[in-house]
């Protein structure tokens, strides 16, 4: 598409045990059915754990065009997630893997490396297709993210996609193998690719009218929101949107039509669809607090628990009289026991329950809630413990 390749880094999110790994052993079947056809069509996918920046640099100067499939990808995130600079090569991937990105054009340059021995240099090479899929459990991918991943537009380069479903049952009678059909429609476009990549051509996709007006429809769109607001995090979340919507739709055109690839309103429908959920699910995150581990962070997960408080009657085990929540007064004792196990809390330097006593103190100075008086509490309610009145919460979604 026009200035920009195809590239797209995608990572599904799931629960343990749900199948997540059906994702690589699909890949792999999918691609051995095609070499079986066509044996250079292995080239496309690497399943390589990149450990660094450079060393990502010198697969892709010897291989311009291949997906790249991570496993745990919660993990290398934690690390790539690291700014205080003892991770030097985690900080390297995460700069190459944020220029890859916009450098999949055909007249993009990727830059190489030069060392003072020749023999370690790395060339630069243009038009890089570096794509990567990985997957994580929620847990370990939530807490890994930092603002400044938001805000520097690393994390908005990723699509997201969450499973939050049960596990299904057992399929009993599994598919060995793709079908012949798939396996030969996958290495014809392989070919197609390798016969393009020996030429060093380029094949622009086109869009029907009415693509084409939805998508700009969409651009205008992702204006409004970036503009309707100074929130940095907000602002990323939608920066991107318009670019992975084409590239979506772009690549559904290419796997019908790689001869001839058209963006129809199908296509468009469905990367809108798909862009979308992505986009509601990083913003449901970021206002419930769990990106980050800062103060900020930890107020978002206190107004969560203080909307959902107000919103739902209170579990009897807590031992808190009805009372109190129909009156808008909350026990400290309730917050406690709902952040005990938070990372945002936990990782706090002086322990978690220093960090809720730091953000109530914040919320009561910004006017958001304010300590209830201990005698009136017990007075009225015939409850004996720090308390606070709910007054006003922020609504952190821009409008």
């Amino acid at each position: 598409i026009p200035q920009s390749g195809l590239n797209l880094y995608i990572v599904l999110i799931a629960r343990s045990a749900i199948g997540k790994e059906a994702m690589h052993s699909g890949i792999s079947s999918l691609i051995t059915a095609a070499a079986s056809r066509q044996p250079p069509v292995m080239r496309f996918v690497d399943f390589s754990d990149f450990a660094s920046g450079p060393a990502l640099r010198k697969a892709v100067a010897a291989n311009p065009s291949f997906v790249n499939v991570a496993g745990e990808w919660g993990h290398k995130l934690k690390r790539l997630a690291a700014e205080d600079g003892r991770d030097t090569p985690m900080n390297q991937l995460r700069q190459v893997m944020t220029d890859l990105y916009q450098k999949s054009g055909p007249t993009a340059i990727v830059g190489g490396i030069t060392y003072s021995n020749r023999d370690s240099n790395i060339a630069s090479v243009a038009g890089v297709a570096y794509s990567m899929i990985g997957e994580s459990t929620p847990g370990r991918f939530y807490e890994a993210l930092t603002e400044s991943m938001m805000e520097d537009g690393f994390l908005s380069r990723f699509v997201i996609v969450e499973y939050t479903g049960e596990r299904p049952p057992l399929n009993v009678n599994p598919l060995r193998e793709p079908a012949k059909a798939l396996g030969d429609a996958v290495a014809d476009l392989c070919t197609h690719a390798m016969t393009l990549l020996d030429r060093q051509e380029t094949v622009m996709v086109s869009r029907t009218n009415d693509a084409a007006m939805m998508m700009e429809k969409f651009e205008k769109e992702c204006d409004q929101q970036i503009n309707g607001t100074i929130d940095e995090m907000w602002r990323q979340m939608w920066n991107r949107a318009s670019l992975k919507m084409m590239r979506v739709s772009s690549l559904l055109a290419v796997a019908d039509n790689w001869l001839n690839p058209v963006i129809d309103v199908r296509h468009v429908e469905w990367a809108l669809n798909l862009i979308r959920k992505d986009i509601s699910i990083m913003s449901k995150r970021i206002e419930a607090g769990d990106i980050g581990m800062n103060d900020d962070s930890r107020e978002r997960k206190i107004v969560k628990m203080l909307k959902e408080y107000l919103e739902n009657p209170v579990p009897a085990s807590y031992g808190i009289p009805e009372e109190l929540r129909q009156n808008s007064i909350i026990p400290r004792k309730f917050l406690q026991i709902r952040t005990a196990r938070q990372v945002a809390f936990t990782s706090h330097r002086a322990g978690s329950n220093a960090a809720l006593d730091h953000t109530l103190r914040s919320m009561c100075d910004s006017g958001y809630i304010m300590e209830v008086d201990r005698t009136k509490a017990a007075d009225q309610f015939g409850f004996h413990g720090k308390a606070y009145r709910i007054l006003h919460l922020p609504n952190y979604r821009p409008s």
